[in-house]
């Protein structure tokens, strides 16, 4: 049912029931005139009323109504209430009775609901309807029901003139006021869907930024965060809510109290497993009126632009390096290989000095080992071209660890735990993946030195389109300055280690187009975290 319907349908109710009530207070007080008014048929009247309206009222809200029949229908519904209370008038004294006022409601209902035009006609119509009334009483055309109230001619004139003026001015009253509501309203509701348009727009500007974005207040607490940011965080809003920024970000209480951009680069653990490095800048917040209410700060992930960028360094700084020192090894290698070949001859003979065939173990086994450091430093000057092919990294990781199992490196007195997911596809040379794998667990199983936990995970990250493969023990740990360094050559913090185990392991990842980072805390383990790309199974392909 349309509202304006309604509107008057309830208006209509209420006449009626003000009818109803007048009707009560004069029958128990007399105190109105004349006391000789027939009750039966004004209640009679006002039970007829109340049905018709609420057969009406129900007939209309199960019926659809044409949009161009409801402004005549709204003024046939008025026309009626103002015949009614014409009749309710005549019933208790005509120029006497005391429901006259009763043509205001109409006048008033009018106006509300059809504006100026219903106003002024809602009044044309009672003042015409109330106008004949009268004269006719006084002309005796119909017969008044009560004669002996009527008043003089120049009494129901001014009587008539005053209530012909008031309704017109009540008519067009209410109707400029009806139409200035509405035309307030249909302002306000425009402001409100701009409101809320431009509410939305601002929500999708900010929740489509690929950088994240926080807003504080003047205290430092945290009233927004878009979903990068909470993307970036590995936080939920919610989690977030009367938290600080310094909560998150200790190192930047400082900032928030100076009132001017500043640009910083933080350190950020996301998880046990995942270190970044943020880039932040700061900038005011201010309200409408241009005063300081808080701080914007807008913060983008540059860990993989770092790792680029010192990826790089690595290699122009090794490059050079490279290329002078396996042509040394080379040259190291030939007079090597003279040298162990000639104390192997003189093994043969016979020494009668123990001492003598000492010494020459020593230098066989030592030639041996440096042998081993040249093979391994060309190996990493000069790596193999990578094979790479379809395969499941699950397997190679699974077979990796079963042969590992058989070897003397391994020891029982240590816990594994395995969380490897199955059917992980990727593109890769699965004898370099083997290598990656087995330098990881040397190092993992000399780091705990005989007992402990080494858990080795694989899964898929599909969101991200990537692979991550963690090999994580609970040894000594290496302490910050070392991590910085553990990926550069001849780097080592083994006795007799060679330094060249984890740059080999570095190389190979970037060949695979992956990512190797190390996060370890003295006392309480190493976690090597390889990312690589996840290669893309085809539909119906076998895992």
């Amino acid at each position: 049912m349309p509202r304006r319907l309604q509107r008057l349908l309830f208006y209509r109710l209420v006449l009626i029931t003000l009818f109803l009530i007048g009707g009560f207070y004069i029958e128990e007080t007399g105190v109105v005139i004349p006391p000789e008014i027939p009750w039966y048929a004004f209640y009679l009247l006002v039970t007829l009323l109340y049905a018709t309206t609420l057969l009406f009222f129900g007939s209309l809200y199960f019926k659809e109504i044409p949009e161009k029949d409801i402004t005549r229908l709204l003024y046939f519904l008025i026309a009626t209430d103002i015949l009614i209370i014409t009749g309710m008038i005549y019933l208790t004294g005509g120029g006497t009775s005391p429901f006259s006022p009763l043509y205001f409601l109409a006048v008033l209902e009018g106006g509300a609901i059809l504006g100026r035009r219903g106003g002024i006609m809602a009044a044309s119509m009672s003042s015409i309807s109330y106008g004949i009334l009268i004269n006719l009483e006084y002309y005796l055309i119909i017969p008044p029901l009560y004669p002996q109230y009527l008043y003089e001619s120049l009494y129901l004139f001014y009587k008539l003139f005053l209530t012909i003026l008031s309704l017109f001015l009540a008519g067009y009253l209410t109707g400029f006021l009806a139409e200035e509501v509405t035309k307030r309203s249909r302002q306000l509701s425009r402001t409100r869907e701009e409101y809320s348009r431009l509410e939305a727009f601002s929500k999708n500007v900010l929740q489509s930024l690929q950088s994240g974005l926080i807003t504080v207040d003047l205290t430092g607490r945290i009233t927004f965060i878009n979903a990068a940011g909470e993307r970036i965080l590995g936080l939920k809003r919610t989690s977030l809510r009367n938290l600080f920024l310094s909560d998150v970000f200790p190192e930047l209480e400082a900032y928030l109290s100076e009132d001017r951009a500043h640009r910083v680069e933080v350190n950020y653990t996301k998880d046990p497993f995942t270190k970044l490095r943020l880039g932040l800048s700061f900038y005011p917040l201010r309200d409408h009126r241009g005063e300081l209410s808080g701080k914007v700060v807008i913060f983008q992930d540059l860990t993989k632009m770092k790792d680029m960028e010192e990826s790089v360094k690595r290699s122009e700084r090794l490059a050079s390096v490279g290329q002078l020192a396996a042509g040394i090894a080379h040259e190291i290698r030939n007079p090597l290989a003279s040298i162990s070949g000639a104390i192997q001859l003189l093994r043969e003979e016979e020494f009668s000095n123990p001492h003598a065939q000492r010494l020459m173990e020593i230098i066989v086994t030592e030639s041996n080992r440096l042998n081993r450091l040249i093979n391994e430093f060309l190996l990493y000057a000069q790596p193999p071209k990578a094979t790479k092919k379809k395969v499941e990294l699950d397997k190679v990781v699974e077979d990796t660890l079963e042969i590992f199992f058989r070897t003397p490196q391994w020891n029982y007195g240590i816990r594994l735990i395995k969380e490897i997911e199955k059917g992980v596809v990727v593109e890769c040379d699965p004898q370099q993946m083997q290598q990656v794998l087995w330098n990881l667990l040397i190092n993992a199983v000399e780091a705990m030195e005989g007992k402990g936990v080494l858990k080795v995970g694989l899964r898929r990250e599909p969101a991200d389109n990537k692979v991550i493969l963690r090999v994580t023990d609970t040894g000594k740990g290496i302490s910050p300055d070392k991590v910085e360094r553990i990926f550069d050559p001849f780097f080592t913090t083994k006795e007799r280690g060679t330094g060249l185990g984890l740059s080999i392991v570095h190389k190979i990842i970037e060949q695979h187009r992956g990512t190797i980072t190390v996060l370890s805390k003295v006392g309480e383990g190493t976690t090597f975290n390889i990312t690589m790309p996840l290669k893309a199974e085809k539909r119906g392909g076998s895992r």
